[in-house]
């Protein structure tokens, strides 16, 4: 079995009272899609946010890539490879899908950004960020004004920018939110081709979603993994039908 890229033992967090991680242990393997699912208030954005390092854990820790990354902030882990969309992008409204995917190759080339409007007429970035575009699901967009963009496509148009960074994996926090049925197929199907380039950790609470692209999935109730297995294994365990798909036992 491939090693993890990335790697939870034992994490906790509290605020107070709460204990919103309670002893979390889990990890992300090459290729594949690790769906966590649960309840509102069941810990998962604390969770996102102890593995991006916008949050300190009370204990455990975060291996990524075959290292111990507690000590980097949230900017160290995404340069190092760990890519959370919505945060390691910066749209601008006013420029354009290409534009703003150009502006993401070129920051990670480590190139100066007082030439960009000279960049946009190199190809050694225009080339890669229409290819980025491509597999975002965008093409023919390109043009388009990131504020004239749907909300599905402005989501699309950030994972486009993620690509830029060439991430080693990705943390994607509800993608499917605010779509329609339509725009969450769409995506579903963009997240399923992903996976190619680099393993997903999927929070989303649209079930049809999980069910379809998750290799794994786990269960988070109260802080807590009660379950981790397979699509099938997860239907089946009883626990997880009284404590969250609302089924009995």
């Amino acid at each position: 079995m491939a090693e993890p890229i990335l790697s939870l033992g034992g994490l906790c967090k509290s605020f107070g009272a709460l204990r919103a991680t309670d002893d979390v242990s889990l990890d992300l393997r090459p290729g594949e899609i690790h769906a966590l699912i649960g309840p509102n208030g069941a810990g998962k954005s604390t969770l996102i946010k102890l593995i991006a390092g916008e949050l300190a854990p009370d204990a455990g820790h975060v291996r990524f890539g075959g290292r111990d990354i507690g000590g980097l902030d949230t900017a160290a882990r995404a340069r190092a490879g760990l890519a959370r969309s919505f945060q390691v992008s910066s749209v601008i409204p006013e420029f354009s899908v290409l534009a703003n995917v150009v502006l993401a190759v070129q920051g990670a080339s480590g190139a100066s950004f007082r030439f960009f409007r000279r960049a946009l007429r190199d190809p050694h970035l225009t080339g890669p960020a229409r290819a980025h575009v491509a597999h975002a699901g965008l093409r023919g967009r390109e043009d388009i004004a990131a504020a004239a963009l749907s909300h599905g496509e402005r989501r699309r148009l950030e994972l486009a920018m993620a690509l830029a960074l060439k991430p080693r994996a990705f943390l994607l926090d509800e993608p499917m939110a605010g779509m329609g049925a339509e725009g969450a197929r769409a995506m579903t199907e963009i997240l399923s081709d992903l996976r190619s380039q680099a393993p997903i950790l999927l929070v989303e609470h649209d079930m049809d979603a999980v069910f379809a692209l998750a290799d794994r999935v786990s269960v988070l109730v109260y802080g807590r993994v009660i379950a981790t297995g397979t699509v099938d294994e997860i239907r089946a365990n009883a626990e997880v039908r009284a404590s969250y798909l609302g089924e009995e036992a």
